[in-house]
């Protein structure tokens, strides 16, 4: 009586959802890529459910923290969160993650695509052109060179650590807890080298103070049309790109999933929202909750075999 009782209330509560303020949680700083983002997107998210969605950022440990909170959080359709690559990737680096991304939510959809893009201090390294001149500079220094990137198992981190083991390069990566102090250090010359997210990058190249040696994305990128891929440079098959998408608790009702998804879809469709992250410099890219989960297990399995062959760490 009483799991029915439950079950009941529970469809009646789906079906007149949402009627009351919606949380989504940021696992990052305020002012970073995955806030900008989740801030544009909660905006038409909220005009198209006639409810406020607030955004709570919860930074820590590549977004493991708020990943093992989130995890407990009722599954009622008022709670969401924000799935990124660092955060998918964080239970490979963190021993106290104790969550699986592919397993522990209810995946909704894909939101965007981050381009990455390696960048150099150009007062550090003023002689750097491209990818073979900043490998052979590495390999030529007493020391490795230095690069960061937005922290340890970001999409930058790992392949910068691929090519390394590849012998293609020299170089130690130095992490940050966030783009921003990343970022800070690069364009004071503490590190001179970043491999860093279009959001974060974009304004400093830009303005001239770092210079673009290669996008980590297969196709050349709208705002940067004249910086060549990787694979144009002979490093085919290491790009590397983030994303981020939207997950609810697990077992939350079907139909709140769907919602949210088709709300997502013509979110992501519409001009103005494609014009508003391409100032920021992401990219739209809706997927359905099928093919979110399935490149959730992908970037799970496949990054992580990475992280393991090459007993990389948080350090």
């Amino acid at each position: 009586m009483g799991l029915l009782l439950a079950s009941t209330t529970l469809q009646s509560s789906a079906a007149d959802w949402p009627d009351r303020p919606i949380k989504l949680v940021v696992p990052f700083p305020a002012g970073g890529p995955t806030d900008s983002a989740a801030r544009v997107y909660a905006e038409a998210l909220s005009k198209r459910l006639g409810q406020p969605i607030v955004v709570d950022n919860k930074p820590g440990a590549s977004g493991a923290v708020a990943a093992g909170q989130f995890m407990n959080t009722p599954a009622d359709g008022y709670t969401f969160m924000m799935m990124v690559t660092p955060t998918i990737l964080a239970p490979h680096f963190f021993k106290t993650a104790t969550f699986n991304p592919a397993t522990s939510f209810a995946p909704i959809t894909k939101i965007y695509d981050l381009p990455n893009v390696i960048a150099v201090n150009k007062n550090s390294l003023p002689d750097l052109t491209d990818l073979k001149s900043l490998f052979a500079k590495s390999k030529a220094s007493a020391q490795p060179l230095m690069y960061t990137s937005s922290g340890a198992g970001s999409s930058g981190h790992l392949s910068m650590e691929l090519m390394k083991s590849k012998g293609f390069s020299n170089m130690q990566h130095v992490a940050y807890k966030g783009s921003a102090p990343a970022m800070n250090d690069t364009l004071g010359g503490v590190v001179p080298v970043i491999y860093a997210d279009m959001v974060t990058a974009l304004p400093q190249i830009k303005g001239g103070r770092l210079k673009a040696v290669a996008v980590g994305t297969p196709k050349r990128v709208k705002v940067l049309p004249e910086v060549s891929t990787m694979a144009e440079q002979g490093f085919g098959g290491y790009e590397a790109s983030s994303w981020g998408g939207l997950v609810a608790p697990k077992n939350t009702p079907q139909n709140i999933i769907d919602r949210v998804s088709e709300e997502s879809r013509q979110i992501l469709a519409s001009d103005e929202i494609n014009q508003r992250f391409e100032q920021i410099g992401i990219l739209p890219a809706y997927l359905t909750p099928g093919k979110t989960q399935e490149l959730l297990l992908s970037d799970f399995t496949g990054w992580g075999k990475v992280v393991k062959d090459n007993q990389l760490t948080a350090e």
